[in-house]
């Protein structure tokens, strides 16, 4: 398959599906809500749907609670994507963790599926979904 958009493009997609994970897992949250567009959406098996700046910052909430004092860590390979004009479909490999007491426990295999859009320039999630390998 033929590489798609400018070089520009492509590195500032994978920048931005890392800055998805770090933040995350290390805050700042805001930084993790503004990966997505203001009318973007997170959609998860276990964690439901959560939709807009606003119910993704609930989310962060609900999320940072439920790790309790785990530290966790969001691991995503064999990211892939193509573009078109401003929009892109990508996806990529999940790995997620909890790491406690010196221990780190693999909590879910899945994989992300996304719609992306281009805003002033800057490559946002429109739309990422997670699949957990064997959940439902």
């Amino acid at each position: 398959m033929p590489l798609t958009g400018t070089m520009e493009d492509r590195e500032q997609i994978r920048e931005l599906y890392a800055r998805y994970a770090f933040t995350i897992d290390h805050g700042p949250h805001d930084d993790w809500v503004r990966c997505f567009t203001e009318d973007g959406v997170f959609e998860s098996p276990r964690l439901g749907r959560h939709a807009g700046h606003d119910g993704l910052r609930k989310f962060t909430q609900m999320y940072k609670n439920s790790a309790g004092d785990a530290q966790v860590r969001h691991m995503m390979t064999n990211v892939i994507f193509t573009i078109d004009g401003d929009t892109a479909m990508g996806g990529c490999y999940l790995e997620y963790f909890h790491c406690k007491n010196g221990r780190a426990t693999l909590e879910a295999i899945g994989r992300y599926q996304d719609e992306l859009r281009k805003i002033n320039g800057q490559w946002l999630f429109q739309y990422r979904r997670v699949y957990i390998d064997g959940h439902g």
